[in-house]
């Protein structure tokens, strides 16, 4: 198949990252493939047009000349703001199916261009509820992958004293690190928090200064693999996550997790089977389940491996791109 990606993000994130290792396994399958995005992106792009915004009529003839001249099989956008773009540069074009990754929880607001749009991809079974009042021509749950080359399986032999429990992501209140703090409070001197990532600086200034007298470190950007070799167990306290790829990140590698029980998690773990989850925004049940952890050593090991094996079965870069391939191939079956 000869296929287009689309992405507008500027710099190297989660998304992003996604979009480059879809491109390069669907070209290691044996496809054409050409990614899109605007100049200067750190995903750099084979083709680049504005994207200035999502109603850009510039980037819209651009790209909609490319479409008219260059034959693709599938188009497939991946950035909320790319997808009225992408709907109207497909429009009337014949011969190209339009598929589209929706990454977020909120409701996409309904649009006539949508009528344009041949098959969406939910990560997860909430993302796609989201998606039932555009009535989609097409639709699955095709989640988000780890590759597991690059996260090998190195559980630890035994707990770090402290037990180092680990908070890896954007640092903002949304993120949940408020009850990760009164968690602490009820943990004790036994228990210390690595907070990795970078964020808003206010919120994380307020954090510091709640987190005086207690054992916690703000670490700013870390190596994943060190920050895994140094992690007991992964806190995840989101509010609410869409999806939470550090999740798998970490059950690849063999650190077992605790995350709230809201949006994305919940298609990633099977509370106490792969992991544990708790409510959101309660501390006390988040601090409940570390202990659990960290106090049962067979619990914990048997959590480690069935998180692996789960992984491995459902996440992994080579069980989940044949999966997209497929739904591409499905659509075009579609006359």
């Amino acid at each position: 198949m000869r296929i287009l990606q689309v992405s507008s993000a500027r710099n190297l994130g989660g998304g992003e990252t996604h979009v480059l290792e879809l491109t390069e396994a669907l070209r290691e399958r044996g496809h054409e493939v050409v990614l899109a995005g605007r100049p200067g992106s750190a995903i750099h792009p084979d083709i680049r047009f504005p994207f200035l915004n999502s109603v850009d009529l510039l980037t819209a003839y651009r790209f909609r000349r490319l479409l008219r001249r260059t034959q693709f099989d599938i188009v497939h956008a991946h950035v909320a703001r790319d997808y009225t773009l992408t709907a109207a540069a497909a429009w009337s074009v014949p011969n190209v199916k339009v598929v589209l990754t929706r990454h977020l929880l909120y409701p996409v607001r309904p649009l006539a261009l949508y009528r344009r749009i041949d098959g969406w991809i939910a990560p997860t079974s909430q993302i796609l509820r989201t998606l039932a009042p555009l009535y989609p021509k097409k639709s699955a749950v095709i989640p988000n992958w780890v590759n597991l080359e690059k996260f090998p399986y190195c559980p630890h032999a035994a707990l770090h004293r402290p037990v180092n429990l680990g908070l890896l992501g954007q640092i903002s209140p949304h993120k949940g690190h408020d009850y990760a703090l009164e968690a602490m409070r009820m943990l004790g001197s036994r228990y210390k928090l690595l907070i990795a990532g970078k964020g808003d600086n206010a919120y994380t200034e307020d954090l510091k200064k709640r987190a005086v007298g207690f054992p916690v470190d703000f670490l700013g950007f870390v190596s994943l693999p060190d920050f895994f070799e140094t992690v007991d167990i992964l806190l995840a306290p989101s509010l609410v996550e869409p999806f939470g790829i550090v999740l798998l990140e970490a059950m690849a590698r063999g650190v077992p997790v605790v995350s709230t029980a809201a949006g994305g998690p919940l298609d990633i773990v099977r509370s106490d089977v792969d992991g544990l989850l708790v409510p959101p925004r309660d501390a006390k049940a988040l601090a409940g389940a570390v202990r659990k952890l960290a106090e049962n050593d067979e619990l914990r090991a048997r959590i480690i491996a069935e998180a692996r094996k789960r992984v491995e079965a459902e996440f992994d870069i080579r069980k989940v791109i044949p999966r997209i391939e497929e739904f591409y191939e499905q659509l075009r079956e579609i006359r």
